[in-house]
């Protein structure tokens, strides 16, 4: 029998086939399900688990409120188990904006004409690290070193940009070597200190210290992590840069942090009124850690999910658990009823399998035209679910790409994609095979005498 003959044969059993418009609509959500609802599931739980690594993400806020933090008290808490490092807060962690004064790089200089441009200066804390994907880290450069996001935006113009959507991202890479001066918004910059107050109890209070003009030298560039909102416009300095910086706002503001003559000076000299950042080994054990301070009587804020959103992690979740039954049980209905329509067609043609034997046709030559007829109604299949799903991701990734930047998280990476999307290819020549392996036991038991019922 000729290969055309075989081709003809198939098609006009599938016309026949009272099941194959189920099995083309299975088969499509089949494929879909796993190339666009695995996709999902990828970049979300990537996402959960890169936040969930970040060093503020295993963090908790310990303050002198409650009492003291004495050098006693701070052993006492690190001995605590699953507490990893215990940081001092001291320095620039404040909410600080810092405009923009001048950068030797043109096309920022250019703009700074027309709109004004400002940053967040974040100053690292001891245990923290903030590895880059291009230039150096802050641990191999001077002071007065910064790095810079990968995308970077830092212009303030028209309304349209509260949301930060649609914005021309500037590659942060490209800035290394360059300098950008900067200066508080207003003139100053924000630091927190605690103070005791008539009633000797420590509260927390902030001071308005006057800004020095920085001139920070961009020496790298970071990963700007979706997972983390706002940072596209957050540049990091270590923190000697950091105690730099305050110290030369204590100057200009005329306090004198070698005396205690001011409620700031005394807790600048007193760690006993620091505050400390409480790092875990792990972010599962922050709840942990968290519940065992507590319980010693200290103030320790319960905030563990300082940048990932609610969103990312219930997503997270849904495509990563749900979506694996979900995937799973199309897989399971699309093989039973492919496997029921094709015992059932088996036996219905029962007569004509018969006939074609009796006429002198082997059962490899019969087999193959089932084989054919199988691999049209999946593989056609295939190319509808796989178009489906390519205009899914692809409208999907136009609608994050240019909407704001918490959005761009679930923006899929197309090699991602293509490789789920062979997976489903490879799954849908499977399911035929396991059809055809139950339909070839039952043609060999199918002899020419059938023809005459």
């Amino acid at each position: 029998m000729k290969l055309f003959n075989l081709s003809f044969l198939s098609k006009a059993y599938i016309k026949g086939n009272k099941n194959s418009q189920t099995i083309k609509i299975i088969s499509c959500l089949l494929i879909v399900a796993i190339t666009v609802i695995s996709s999902f599931a990828i970049v979300t739980v990537n996402a959960m688990n890169e936040s969930k690594e970040d060093y503020k993400s295993k963090s908790l806020f310990l303050s002198p409120w409650m009492q003291p933090l004495t050098d006693d008290a701070i052993a006492k808490i690190k001995s605590t188990e699953h507490v990893e490092y215990i940081d001092d807060c001291t320095g620039l962690y404040g909410i600080n904006c810092y405009d923009i004064l001048d950068t030797d790089d043109k096309d920022i200089k250019s703009e700074l004409n027309n709109r004004t441009a400002s940053v967040d200066i974040n100053g690292l804390y001891e245990h923290e690290n903030k590895s880059v994907i291009a230039g150096k880290g802050l641990d191999d450069s001077p002071t007065y070193s910064c790095i810079v996001p990968s995308i970077f935006y830092p212009f303030e113009d028209d309304d349209n940009n509260i949301q930060y959507k649609n914005l021309d991202y500037i590659d942060g890479t490209k800035l290394i070597g360059k300098t950008i001066s900067v200066k508080g918004h207003d003139g100053s910059i924000c630091v927190n200190y605690n103070e005791i107050d008539e009633n000797n109890q420590c509260i927390g209070c902030d001071a308005y210290l006057t800004s020095p003009e920085i001139k920070l030298n961009i020496v790298g560039a970071y990963y700007c992590s979706r997972a983390n909102s706002g940072s596209f416009r957050n540049i990091y300095v270590s923190r000697d840069t950091a105690l730099s910086i305050t110290k030369d706002a204590f100057k200009l503001s005329d306090i004198d942090i070698n005396d205690n003559n001011s409620d700031i000076s005394k807790w600048w000299n007193t760690p006993s009124l620091h505050s400390y950042m409480v790092v875990a080994d792990d972010y599962d054990n922050i709840s942990k850690v968290f519940k065992e301070v507590s319980s010693m009587g200290y103030d320790i804020a319960n905030s563990p999910e300082w940048l990932m959103s609610d969103t990312t992690i219930l997503l997270a979740n849904l495509f990563g658990k749900i979506g694996i039954f979900f995937i799973a049980a199309i897989f399971i209905i699309a093989v039973i009823i492919m496997v029921q329509s094709s015992v059932t067609e088996t036996k219905d043609r029962k007569e004509y399998i018969g006939l074609l034997k009796a006429m002198g046709y082997k059962n490899k030559q019969i087999f193959a035209c089932l084989s054919i007829e199988q691999l049209y109604m999946t593989l056609s299949s295939f190319v509808i679910g796989g178009v489906i799903s390519t205009a899914i991701v692809a409208t999907t990734n136009c609608v994050f790409k240019y909407g704001s930047y918490a959005q761009m998280i679930y923006v899929i990476d197309w090699n991602i994609f293509f490789m789920f999307l062979a997976v489903a290819l490879v799954i849908s020549i499977l399911i035929p095979i396991i059809c055809l392996a139950v339909m070839l036991h039952m043609l060999n038991k199918i002899q020419p005498r059938e023809a005459m019922n």
